[in-house]
């Protein structure tokens, strides 16, 4: 069972301040929680050696065809950006260097 001490240690780390109530009800919690991991870890079992590792679940990357949904639907976004230069939306610089 984990401790009051470990609880606290956490709430620490984490930043984030517990009311006694709420240290014992997370004590109960995590411990329920590392429980259960242990009885996860203790089951015996071996991978399905029949799934094809060389199966791509990927679709085909192929260009949009003219006039189909997903064409009309980026041109769209596209015409109603507000700055544009040729294809590309382009927006204002948001990174800084801090110095």
């Amino acid at each position: 069972m984990i401790s009051k001490e470990d609880i606290q240690k956490l709430a620490e780390l984490s930043r984030i301040k517990l009311t006694e109530a709420e240290t014992e009800s997370l004590q109960k919690d995590i411990s329920n929680i590392l429980d259960y991991v242990g009885q996860v870890s203790a089951i015996e079992g071996s991978a399905d050696k029949n799934v094809p590792l060389n199966h791509n679940v990927m679709r085909d990357d192929v260009p949009y065809e003219e006039g189909s949904a997903l064409k009309d639907a980026r041109n769209a976004i596209v015409d109603a950006f507000p700055k544009k230069e040729k294809d590309y939306n382009s927006v204002r610089k948001i990174i800084q260097k801090d110095e």
